[in-house]
């Protein structure tokens, strides 16, 4: 949505266009004379006096503030202000007053949807005509105020969070196989193979058929010098193989043997 669309919730003025407040805008140039500046004090002899009429839409406001413009008049400076309007006296960057000869007034008012609201306000400096869908409110210094009207839309409240996943895509479960609506089981591998493994017939018998199996004597003696017999620190040398370790140290094709059977 165009901001000029959006209702004003702040206003005030300022004597340097650099001082303005954080989140407002300074409406620095006339609307129809870019040349122009919107400034709403005349000078003095001894002194340039300026002033600038800065806004916001900003919702809510620092101090938590709800408020929407309502509506603005501009009043001779010896008039009193209309009921339940205020009058912009002081500029906010130096506390000095704030207009000669005309006042700003502001009626402020608590924000409802669909309730009417200034949306815009900008100063004619050469046109007499109030461009459209904009209304003249006054002159001060030589400068047409205009206001535009509209309507405070209605504030729609937040979705609401999302539901928590029990799932995440991204870290699926681990004990969870199903794929694509189809039941995927878990396979063990295959035992290791391989085909130059010399295979055993029943009538044959073991090579090492006869031959004792003993511990080397070097680690005998290291371990019956432990008082612990499991501590086995020490036997760096002594090295327990898997079958693929000895498959790829001693790998071997039996080719001599299988041309002789």
């Amino acid at each position: 949505m165009n901001e000029i669309h959006l209702p004003i919730t702040g206003i005030c003025l300022v004597t340097k266009p650099n001082n303005v407040p954080t989140g407002y805008d300074c409406i620095r140039k006339a609307y129809d004379d870019t040349n122009r500046d919107a400034d709403l004090m005349a000078d003095s002899i001894l002194e340039r006096k300026d002033r600038f009429v800065c806004i916001t839409r900003i919702i809510p406001l620092a101090d938590n503030r709800q408020d929407v413009i309502e509506d603005i008049k501009l009043i001779n400076e010896r008039d009193n202000p209309p009921p339940g309007y205020s009058v912009l006296a002081y500029t906010t960057d130096t506390r000095e007053k704030g207009t000669n000869k005309k006042l700003i007034c502001v009626k402020m008012a608590e924000r409802q949807g669909g309730m009417k609201c200034i949306c815009d306000i900008i100063f004619l400096y050469r046109s007499r005509r109030s461009p459209q869908f904009y209304t003249s409110i006054g002159e001060i210094n030589g400068l047409q105020m205009c206001v535009k009207e509209g309507t405070v839309p209605t504030l729609r409240p937040p979705p609401p969070p999302p539901a928590p996943q029990l799932q995440s895509n991204l870290y699926p479960n681990p004990m969870n196989y199903q794929t694509s609506g189809q039941q995927q089981y878990y396979q063990a591998p295959p035992e290791y193979s391989n085909t130059n493994t010399l295979t055993k017939k029943s009538d044959e018998r073991d090579i090492l058929d006869g031959i004792p199996f003993q511990i080397n004597p070097k680690y005998l003696m290291t371990m019956n010098n432990k008082r612990n017999g499991n501590d086995l620190s020490g036997l760096d040398s002594f090295n327990i193989l898997s079958a693929y370790d000895i498959e790829q140290c001693f790998q071997y094709d039996f080719s001599v043997e299988r041309s002789s059977l």
